[in-house]
């Protein structure tokens, strides 16, 4: 089997804060062609802000000379009022399976009828059986024996918690990178958002555990303190009034 090139060029600059992204996507069942017409519509919004804020008409030739993307690709995405993105293919295995044994009243079901299912749905382009590695490595399902698999019992409840994290994820990412464009290109005048990070690469593996645990007991004192600062200053009016204004907290260990 051919395995790739160990003496393969590392990533740099963008691609390294591109890696973690790509693995939660994939993690998250997000194919490759579906994560490149993600990044098309993002490009777009992100040119269009950009845009607005030099008092440019955002129409699709300005949009196309900002992102260098095809004017047709633009128009595309700007005229699908009804666009959604599709159902991936392993979220496709994933709904199959919940219906296969919802309509059988069985849990679990056999090598053979699991190929087949897999194979209904990738067509033959990706063989069963890493499918089911997938599956087994996500804990979806359990191997049991004279090759039978079953499906894992707590799976809604797992994708409710991916899901709810996974929106949680969007959102810090979010403010976080705007954090850092504004940085980057504030203007005169305008207040400059702080962003700091400590960091050691001197603390050895044994003591992270320690050292996890007492960051977590600092950014939960630091936590009520915001709260208590941010409520001083609220108004009893609806959420989403106004702008977002706050601190996101996160601690980061490269071991993991």
């Amino acid at each position: 089997m051919k395995t790739l090139d160990k003496n393969i060029n590392k990533p740099i600059q963008l691609q390294v804060a591109l890696v973690p992204v790509c693995k939660m996507v994939m993690r998250f069942g997000l194919h490759f062609n579906e994560f490149v017409r993600n990044m098309q519509k993002a490009y777009i919004y992100a040119a269009k802000e950009i845009l607005e804020e030099k008092a440019i008409k955002p129409n699709a030739q300005a949009i196309a000379i900002k992102t260098g993307m095809d004017r047709r690709t633009i128009s595309e995405h700007i005229n699908a009022t009804n666009y959604t993105n599709p159902m991936n293919k392993m979220d496709m295995v994933i709904v199959q399976l919940q219906l296969y044994c919802s309509k059988n009243h069985v849990k679990k079901l056999s090598k053979v009828q699991l190929q087949s299912l897999i194979d209904s749905i990738y067509g033959g382009h990706i063989r069963a059986n890493a499918i089911i590695r997938e599956l087994l490595s996500n804990r979806i399902l359990k191997k049991l024996k004279n090759n039978y698999f079953k499906l894992n019992l707590t799976l809604q409840q797992q994708l409710v918690n991916i899901g709810m994290m996974a929106q949680d994820v969007d959102y810090t990412a979010k403010r976080l990178f705007q954090t850092f464009y504004k940085n980057m290109f504030f203007q005169d005048g305008e207040a400059n958002l702080l962003q700091k990070t400590s960091v050691s690469t001197k603390i050895p593996p044994r003591f992270h555990a320690q050292v996890n645990q007492l960051i977590q007991e600092e950014l939960l004192q630091s936590e009520e303190k915001i709260n208590a600062i941010l409520a001083k200053y609220e108004r009893n009016i609806t959420e989403n009034t106004y702008p977002e204004i706050g601190l996101t907290q996160f601690q980061f260990n490269s071991r993991y």
